[in-house]
């Protein structure tokens, strides 16, 4: 292989991997292909605050039987004793490509995958509900287990820029924009005993307020939808050193900063007929993040004006704000794959 093919080659995958090189085309450009990991639906920090089991008065529900029932200690107390979660981590197979422009000494990158995953959730929590008049107490736990399946996808956009120190090594900045759009099916089941529900309806000549979303003794149906979008900001340094005749292995380091805005989760609740029987909005906290990006790999020229690159890529995301713990860290992680054409 000549010296220029070689050259190329080299330029070719670390142009577009945000690393340096003699940058001896304006253009460079190639299709992606990846599969990625990522965890976010494994996090439980959150579900903490449930974990308190603090009790806290059903302000509607006493005044409701205190009206009823002429008892004015009458209180009703609701206890959450926690939650547990299952899951998987989503696998996403991915497609897209990167064009890669500049000069010898600075060039830019844009790089753009969009891709789909699966992933089913099980939610297990149980809380306790009490009736106390005076020395007389009724009681009644409910386990209630949430299964929804989600199908999940995934677009990335990042946008690099890097400036050549030597032939080895290069500094490197950029932005990271990740959206992951959520949609779920799944089942509601309740489990409880009674005592609570027949007092409440002796007391107040009806069926009690349902608890059961519709009252029905099967599954309650439920659908879901949210979007997470992480806007990210990067800097670091990358080496590379050939190995063989036309191939070149590399090192890509950086330390991010990331921002999620606050979303909002939309659940609708469906009664036996399928008919909607009710909605919920929820508004997730936005978080703040930081955490180191590396990717290590190498590449290897094809011909004159082809090179394929692979790699494996680790974000790792350290929540300082919002509603994880720092500990309970968000990764995104995979292969990559590439072939880079020289125009």
């Amino acid at each position: 292989m000549t010296k220029f093919g070689k050259r190329f080659a080299a330029g070719c995958c670390l142009a577009s991997l945000g690393v340096a090189s003699p940058a001896l085309a304006d253009v460079t450009v190639g299709p992606r292909v990846s599969y990625y990991f990522d965890n976010s639906n494994l996090r439980t920090s959150d579900l903490n605050g449930l974990q308190d089991a603090r009790q806290v008065v059903d302000e509607a529900l006493t005044q409701d039987l205190r009206d009823a029932s002429g008892f004015d200690d009458l209180t009703v107390t609701v206890q959450d004793n926690g939650s547990a979660s299952n899951s998987d981590q989503v696998g996403f197979p991915m497609i897209g490509g990167m064009i890669n422009f500049g000069n010898d000494r600075d060039r830019f990158t844009l790089t753009a995958m969009i891709g789909s995953g699966k992933t089913t959730t099980e939610l297990v929590s149980s809380r306790e509900v009490e009736v106390t008049v005076g020395d007389i107490f009724f009681n009644e736990l409910s386990v209630i287990q949430t299964v929804v399946s989600d199908e999940v996808d995934r677009i990335d956009a990042e946008l690099t820029w890097q400036r050549r120190l030597n032939e080895n090594f290069a500094i490197l900045a950029g932005a990271r924009y990740e959206r992951l759009d959520i949609a779920g099916q799944g089942a509601i089941t309740i489990q409880s005993t009674d005592e609570v529900q027949a007092f409440v309806a002796e007391t107040l000549g009806e069926d009690a307020p349902s608890r059961n979303l519709d009252g029905a003794a099967q599954p309650t149906d439920i659908a879901t939808d949210r979007t997470l979008e992480t806007y990210s900001a990067r800097v670091g340094v990358t080496a590379f050193v050939p190995f063989n005749e036309g191939a070149v292995a590399f090192f890509n380091g950086m330390i991010q900063g990331s921002y999620q805005p606050s979303t909002n989760f939309n659940t609708r609740f469906f009664g036996v007929n399928g008919d909607l029987v009710r909605e919920e909005d929820r508004i997730d906290s936005g978080e703040l993040s930081i955490g180191p990006d590396f990717a290590v790999g190498a590449q290897f020229a094809l011909a004159e004006n082809i090179a394929l690159d692979i790699r494996y890529r680790a974000i790792l995301y350290f929540p300082i704000s919002g509603d994880f713990d720092f500990g309970d860290t968000r990764v995104n992680h995979g292969v990559n794959l590439g072939v880079s054409f020289r125009l």
